[in-house]
């Protein structure tokens, strides 16, 4: 199109002859048929960039209603996956119900029964329900002697909810010592038995299974435990355990330190505390960390047959009961 109209001028000029008009016509003449051209090219640019801005919001368009899509079907893939959670939470609740029961029938028949309980031990992270069974029994046992409750390794703080509803209609306050760092660096004692995240090593579980304080408050609260019965010491166990705010007498105790050192330091301190009669569970004994079982073994040596050793049945999990008999 520039290409013809240029030419048709410059016919004409040639037509008429340069020498009859003159120059500044000439010139003119010359100079728009660049100007006509310079604009034609700036629309025809301003056309293609048009439809190139045309194409690239049909594109956005065609992009966005793809990601609404895909974002429909997540909806609803989570909205699947919920409604299939809730279903099997409530097969899980029946479960408990079941097995509680049974033990309740020819294992623990002096096991007091407390409503809501099926509930808590189907919402436990990382504790079965036969060892909170056990827990349950034993700290049921404890509570005919004197002393406060006391937790070692908190993590979310489900099982510190389990026992803070079978002491709620006590007086008996509720010690939870925890980090919320997560697991310390392993010591030489605790080489890896059971790898249960697939880390490779027992290194790499430094600083796993942490929990936010809150969280352990939040869940005491949803029972409407006294929070001035509560009490969290925070840190390492062998620096919470030189502060001077300490439990003076110790009934029941679960230890769930994984590691040699923390167990040993948590098992110590609970000999000094603690009347004949008391009770102390012990998690992860022959499980996940050598180091549980040598802490337990060491421990119940030294201290002469003050303390009655059992392991639960086998299939209620990994885990030992202390007994304290003088």
């Amino acid at each position: 199109m520039l290409t013809f109209l240029k030419s048709t001028i410059l016919s004409v000029v040639r037509t008429l002859g340069y020498e009859i008009l003159p120059a500044h016509v000439v010139a003119a003449a010359q100079l728009s048929s660049h100007a006509l051209e310079e604009r034609m090219s700036a629309a025809v640019q301003a056309v293609a960039a048009a439809e190139a801005s045309a194409a690239a919001e049909a594109q956005a368009r065609s992009e966005a209603s793809a990601a609404a899509q895909v974002a429909s079907e997540d909806r609803q893939r989570v909205a699947d996956e919920l409604s299939q959670c809730k279903t099997m939470r409530q097969i899980h609740w029946q479960d408990a119900v079941e097995i509680e029961a049974l033990y309740r029938q020819f294992v623990f028949p002096d096991l007091p029964k407390r409503e809501g309980r099926a509930a808590l031990l189907n919402d436990l992270i990382g504790t079965t329900i036969s060892e909170a069974i056990y827990i349950i029994e034993f700290l049921h046992q404890a509570l005919r002697v004197p002393g406060d409750i006391c937790e070692f390794g908190v993590a979310q703080g489900a099982t510190s909810r389990m026992l803070a509803t079978e002491i709620i209609l006590t007086d008996r306050k509720l010690w939870l010592f925890d980090s919320f760092e997560g697991l310390p660096a392993p010591g030489p004692e605790d080489r890896l038995i059971d790898d249960i995240f697939n880390l490779g090593s027992m290194s790499s579980y430094q600083g796993t299974m942490a929990s936010p304080e809150t969280e352990v408050l939040d869940k005491l609260a949803q029972v409407q435990f006294p929070r001035d019965r509560t009490i969290i010491k925070k840190g390492w166990v062998n620096e919470a355990l030189k502060s001077a705010d300490l439990p003076a007498h110790v009934a029941f105790a679960y230890v769930d330190f994984d590691f040699y050192e923390p167990i040993k330091d948590a098992l110590h301190f609970l000999d000094g505390v603690m009347p004949a009669g008391g009770q102390i569970v012990v998690d992860d004994y022959g499980f996940f960390s050598e180091g549980a079982q040598l802490a337990v073994d060491e421990f119940v040596k030294a201290m002469g047959g003050r303390y009655s050793f059992q392991i639960p049945l086998p299939f209620a999990g990994h885990f030992c009961v202390l007994s304290k008999l003088g």
